[in-house]
């Protein structure tokens, strides 16, 4: 399949990137590995779950988003595991796994690849880090919205970063009772990121 914009990533960012460049008239193809667009922040509930969204899943942000993909001309390929992006002499050949089990192989030739792959943790170790109930932000926030499971009763959110505040509300907002939120960093670089 060919494609003026191969979007490598279906979180905020992508789809942000996709939209602006199908408004802009490009034909845009929004490739991710998920089974629905959203990312980790907007992961939604496994379709077996019948679940509602957790209250954060509301936020003005995601509905743009989601409602401007519905009525955009932006082709989503959903669980395609992108394994190799190929620069060739006409484009970009973009390479994925296809489904679950990844076994069948996908192509997308695209004049230009925009990568919006997101972010990710890192975990620097600490005494008691591999111990049953400790998790990093992101694998609590992923259990939360991906699955609708917490981790416990009572949590610590702790570490540093903007990811602490969302991750601790979303627990709270799901009953679990947050004892701590410890920020490691400097309190005034948490002030910065209040507003969001």
């Amino acid at each position: 399949m060919r494609t003026d914009l191969a979007v490598i990533g279906a979180g905020p960012a992508g789809l942000a990137a996709a939209l602006a460049a199908a408004a802009r008239g490009l034909h845009v193809t929004l490739v991710d590995a998920a089974p629905e667009p959203g990312g980790q922040f907007h992961r939604q509930p496994a379709a077996g779950l019948r679940a509602e969204h957790p209250p954060h899943h509301r936020r003005r942000t995601w509905t743009r988003l989601r409602d401007g993909l519905a009525a955009s001309s932006v082709r989503v390929l959903a669980e395609h595991h992108v394994w190799c992006v190929e620069r060739e002499t006409d484009g970009t050949t973009v390479h994925a796994l296809l489904g679950p089990e990844q076994e069948e192989p996908a192509e997308v030739r695209a004049t230009a690849v925009l990568l919006a792959t997101g972010g990710y943790e890192t975990v620097l170790p600490f005494p008691g880090w591999t111990l049953p109930g400790v998790l990093t932000a992101g694998g609590a926030q992923a259990m939360l919205k991906g699955g609708l499971v917490v981790p416990g009763r009572t949590a610590v959110v702790a570490g540093t970063g903007p990811l602490l505040l969302p991750v601790a509300t979303g627990l709270a907002s799901a009953g679990v009772s947050v004892a701590a939120l410890v920020e490691s960093a400097d309190p005034r670089r948490l002030a910065r990121h209040a507003g969001a």
